[in-house]
């Protein structure tokens, strides 16, 4: 921007400049007309008393009848300009005016060099490139220094984002900001407002929606118990029991939908201390039936182990992956729930999964053709739990002698209070 500043300033300088010397040069040409004639001598040599000196303008003073009465030093001896007209014309390197008097006795030539000239606006741009040199650097760090310290102010902000629970979606301060950032933090904290909107509707919607659908599906199965109970044909029993089954699976189905949303919506970002053993212990309580039969054993959960995370999305993950265990287990084989300093994991007994299918089941709806009835759901949820709680979920298979699957839910030491 300085240098094309620079060229439209030394374009509009030639122009001034090229006014104020021809106005000179006309100026001294007026002069020259009136010398009296004591000034002159016989043959028009230079003035004497008056060494030889650098002259930038020089002159020729002529009778009418063109003999040369007066010339300066570097003048030459014959006329710069063979037109005895009046007005500025440019003669080889010379930049020429001539002026008759008005009784047309005499006539005077003023010239200027074109390289004077130049050199004036030369000089003039050196003078404007050699102020660019010296104020771009001021200008430069001085740019750097402000904005330095002007973003700087938003380091706190920054700092303070990155230090954040995901979860935790509060506005920033603004306190110490420059007004021109202000606008920036205030829409940084509108968006987290919205965010915050969306993750709260999605949590009221997954709540609601519970509600509504357990009613109805608990009436629709009662009335089909009640069918199959009832005094129908062998036939039409066996279709009112496949109806019950039918429901049973709609309400499986469901859950793990509603589950889903729920974890989705971000249930799973909430920290606060909790007990890893007592909750292994509260999963295990719910399966108290396959306790009872041994099928489901508790190993590790002797001590308290805590961590940080939310109890009700980490009891979702771990009830699913204890579900998903007893079902692939068959109808006896023993099912591990192991606590560990970080980590805890649930081993089955079932056939296994080959490996190169492993990355396969953390997919939604993606089942493998074991013949075990599900959803597809349970490890997408369960991935997405450990994602949002900063944890890992690990999948093994086989586990020993070419049968068996292991899960484990291990979390970083950063997790740890």
């Amino acid at each position: 921007m300085w240098l094309l500043g620079t060229v439209a300033g030394l374009s509009g300088l030639w122009h001034e400049t090229t006014e104020i010397l021809d106005s000179a040069l006309e100026e001294t040409a007026q002069a020259l007309i009136v010398v009296p004639d004591v000034a002159f001598t016989a043959t028009g040599a230079p003035p004497t008393g008056f060494g030889p000196h650098e002259e930038h303008v020089i002159y020729q003073l002529f009778d009418a009848r063109g003999t040369m009465l007066l010339r300066s030093h570097s003048a030459p001896a014959e006329p710069m300009d063979s037109d005895p007209s009046d007005g500025i014309r440019l003669i080889g390197p010379w930049h020429v005016l001539t002026l008759n008097s008005p009784d047309g006795r005499r006539r005077v030539l003023v010239a200027e060099t074109h390289t004077h000239r130049f050199e004036v606006l030369w000089v003039s741009a050196m003078w404007l490139l050699l102020a660019l040199l010296v104020a771009l650097p001021v200008m430069a760090i001085g740019i750097r220094v402000v904005l330095t310290r002007g973003f700087a102010t938003l380091e706190p902000s920054r700092r303070e984002l990155s230090r954040r629970p995901p979860h935790d979606l509060r506005p920033l301060a603004s306190d110490g900001l420059p007004q021109e950032l202000q606008p920036w933090l205030g829409t940084v904290n509108v968006l987290l407002a919205r965010v915050q909107s969306m993750v709260d509707a999605e949590r009221a919607f997954a709540a609601h929606t519970a509600h509504e659908l357990r009613t109805p599906l608990a009436a629709a199965r009662a009335q089909a118990q009640r069918l199959a109970v009832g005094d129908l044909p062998a036939g039409q029993r066996e279709h009112a029991l496949a109806l019950v089954r039918q429901l049973d699976r709609i309400t499986r189905l469901a859950t793990r939908l509603l589950q889903l949303a729920r974890i989705e919506s971000g249930v799973a970002l909430q920290r606060e201390p909790i007990d890893l053993s007592e909750l292994a212990l509260m999963v295990a309580d719910e399966f108290s039936d396959a306790r009872r039969a041994g099928r489901l054993q508790l190993q590790g959960a002797s001590e308290p182990i805590e961590i940080e995370g939310d109890i009700d999305a980490l009891g979702i993950a771990l009830r699913n992956l204890v579900d998903n265990a007893l079902k692939h287990s068959g109808d006896s084989g023993p099912v591990i729930l192991r606590v560990a300093p970080q980590a805890v994991t649930v081993v089955d007994s079932g056939p296994g999964v080959p490996p190169e299918l492993l990355p396969q089941l953390g997919r939604k709806f993606e089942r493998l053709h074991t013949g075990v009835d599900g959803t597809g759901l349970g490890l997408a949820m369960v991935g997405t739990i450990a994602e949002q709680s900063g944890a890992v979920l690990e999948l093994v298979s086989p586990v020993a002698d070419g049968h068996g699957f292991s899960a484990t839910l291990r979390f970083p030491a950063s997790a740890l209070p």
